[in-house]
């Protein structure tokens, strides 16, 4: 990243092996796709590292929205960005429109990378109620005729949730998805993605067999 542009996303300067980009395999894929003046939703941003890659890549002309369920992560990411004009973090939950309120749950250890809505950790564990959230669906954030161009998905098991609140955008606009399927559960939900004619891969652009066993980063791309 130039230095010019780290000052004004306002983030530290790395050294060393800090510099490695986060989960480099899944940059690598979304560096390959957004191009700029695109529209991203980055849905399970935590502090912002893949908000970071898709604000670089998407520029000025382009827009990034954060959501994120944590209060304080989001409040991080608010800090990292601050005077971006084309990034904006929402402090909610993604859901599937069914409420406009979700539970929050710690996770693993209370780590905050792991909190989600689904009530168990990424193990199955069951996780305790931490507090209620303000929730959103994606069909709801982004109104028909709305540009997306790309949604980035984290969501530590909530994968169909947010798949089931967005069945009109995977139909009329067709945005990329960059997803992380973190159980059988959220497996099951690419079937929202098939059934909207997606094709389904690996970073590497190598094909997903759609009734083999779970995948954990999937890019999904719209029919050409």
């Amino acid at each position: 990243m130039k230095a010019s542009l780290r000052r004004l996303l306002h983030l530290p300067r790395r050294s060393g092996a800090a510099e490695d980009p986060y989960e480099p395999e899944l940059t690598a894929a979304i560096e390959g796709v957004v191009e700029p003046g695109w529209t991203c939703a980055d849905v399970g941003a935590h502090v912002g590292r893949i908000t970071e890659t898709l604000a670089r890549l998407a520029g000025k002309q382009g827009r990034v929205v954060a959501f994120e369920a944590h209060p304080a992560n989001a409040e991080e990411s608010r800090r990292r960005f601050r005077g971006t004009g084309w990034v904006e973090v929402v402090n909610a939950a993604v859901g599937d429109g069914s409420s406009d309120r979700l539970s929050l749950y710690a996770g693993r250890h209370d780590h905050s990378t792991e909190w989600n809505i689904v009530g168990h950790d990424v193990d199955g564990a069951p996780t305790r109620r931490v507090l209620e959230v303000p929730a959103v669906s994606l069909d709801a954030w982004f109104p028909s005729g709305t540009a997306l161009q790309l949604v980035k998905i984290d969501v530590e098991g909530a994968e169909g949730l947010v798949l089931a609140g967005m069945g009109r955008l995977l139909r009329e606009q067709r945005p990329v998805i960059v997803v992380e399927f973190h159980d059988e559960e959220g497996w099951a939900a690419r079937r929202e993605l098939l059934e909207a004619g997606y094709e389904l891969v690996h970073p590497d652009g190598s094909p997903v067999d759609p009734e083999g066993p779970r995948v954990y980063h999937v890019i999904a791309r719209p029919p050409s």
